[in-house]
């Protein structure tokens, strides 16, 4: 069992002070075996402390990458909920006045000389974006509508905004936020959502019938193997929430023509000051011996391509569409291939 200081030491009477009664009752269920310590990748570089967290020292979710680790091994509560709220409260953060203007979380990208994605109105399915795609790599919208199309499957845009998955949202109560993703719903006549993002895909799934686009890809993989293809070298990292999906995931990459090298596995460090830097450095020092690293996740699409002559990166769609011959979107890349 995992050793704390006394002034740790939580009680159901300090927790209802500092948080929320739901999350108050999931720190309570905490067995402090300090099995989320053990995997977690910011606490190995002196980031957070899941452990102190579930204690109730809210303060030291301050560098959680909130990557879900925790909940892997985890089989007393949901750690997880609790460090996302923990990071928004600890580090005091709003929902950003963008939301109420444009209904993303993060302001959109000019999509001025960008690829116009060839969307089918008359759809019953969608596709939403997310606001990571929509702010940090909007060209990767078309890549997602062009793969889904070769593999016979059109659909139209999901307008609806942000899907209220990102930290400054974690202050809510579960209902008002149930509440703002019914309201995004409403009207829309979905039949089946797609998601670029897979934390889009995960927060939908209350409302909507929902699916990472990895779905529709693996379902028509022979699709996919009749393309002309590509020969690369690649490492298959589809990214903390599809990491239990990475089978499939690396099934797409394979059908495209590529060989998959196995490299360790790990989150790419999102956006945590003095943390993602050391965690980048591991993926790219275990990344040496490919052509480029195919992700499934927006957010670690943003970092890979940022990391100064870094591996060379490409979403699972983008791969898709340059085994069909469709390089589009290759020019919009830092690291080029």
């Amino acid at each position: 069992m995992a050793q704390r200081s006394p002034m740790s030491m939580r009680s159901s009477e300090a927790s209802e002070m500092i948080c929320r009664k739901d999350i108050a009752n999931l720190m309570d269920r905490c067995v402090d075996c300090g099995a989320c310590r053990d995997v977690c990748p910011s606490y190995r570089h002196g980031g957070c402390d899941p452990l102190e967290v579930m204690a109730g020292n809210i303060e030291k979710a301050k560098g959680c990458l909130t990557c879900g680790l925790c909940n892997d091994v985890c089989g007393s509560t949901i750690p997880k909920k609790v460090m996302m709220y923990a990071v928004c409260i600890a580090n005091d953060v709003k929902i950003p006045q963008t939301f109420y203007d444009t209904g993303y979380n993060l302001p959109p990208a000019s999509v001025e000389g960008l690829p116009v994605p060839d969307y089918d109105e008359d759809s019953d399915d969608v596709l939403m974006p997310g606001c990571l795609t929509v702010a940090m790599a909007p060209y990767l919208e078309y890549s997602a509508v062009e793969a889904l199309r070769i593999v016979g499957k059109d659909v139209r845009r999901f307008d609806g905004g942000c899907c209220t998955y990102p930290i400054p949202y974690r202050s809510m109560s579960d209902g008002d936020r149930d509440a703002i993703k019914h309201r995004i719903a409403d009207d829309q006549n979905i039949r089946q959502m797609f998601n670029i993002c897979p934390g889009c895909r995960d927060e939908m799934s209350s409302v909507c019938d929902t699916d990472h686009v990895i779905g529709p890809l693996h379902r028509n993989i022979d699709v996919i193997k009749g393309l002309k293809g590509i020969d690369l070298k690649v490492a298959s990292l589809p990214g903390c929430s599809l990491r239990h999906h990475r089978e499939e995931f690396s099934d797409i990459i394979e059908a495209c023509g590529c060989t998959v090298v196995d490299v360790e596995q790990g989150c790419c460090g999102k956006a945590v000051p003095g943390i993602s830097e050391k965690i980048m450095r591991e993926r790219q020092d275990s990344l040496k011996d490919v052509d480029a690293v195919i992700v499934g996740c927006p957010s670690c699409f943003a970092r890979y391509d940022a990391f100064e002559n870094g591996v060379p990166v490409l979403y699972i769609t983008e791969l898709v569409c340059l085994a069909a011959g469709d390089d589009t979107t290759l020019r919009f890349h830092k690291n080029k291939l």
